[in-house]
């Protein structure tokens, strides 16, 4: 089960968003020699029958540890006797 905690927007709490079913990585070179990265997760809308896109980073990284920092700072894998736990309704 994945975490996802999205950009802290000013003096909020950001949201945390469970059981997404997709989280996408996006890479793209730029002039300067950086890299941009974009993380999205997609979420089933409980409502209504579609999927939702929601941006949760986007930041101009210099080397493959910068991405992975990004990545670690925004995702995280439950072990899953937590992740069961969570889907019954109980406290992790």
């Amino acid at each position: 089960m994945l975490d996802i905690h999205t950009r802290a927007s000013a003096r909020c709490q950001p949201p945390v968003i469970r059981n997404p079913e997709f989280l996408r990585i996006e890479l793209a070179p730029l002039f300067d020699g950086k890299i941009l990265v974009s993380l999205t997760a997609t979420t089933v809308d409980e409502q209504e029958p579609q999927l939702l896109d929601q941006e949760i980073a986007c930041d101009r990284v210099a080397s493959i540890d910068e991405i992975i920092a990004l990545i670690r700072t925004h995702v995280r894998v439950l072990p899953e006797s937590v992740a069961s736990s969570l889907l019954e309704g109980g406290n992790a």
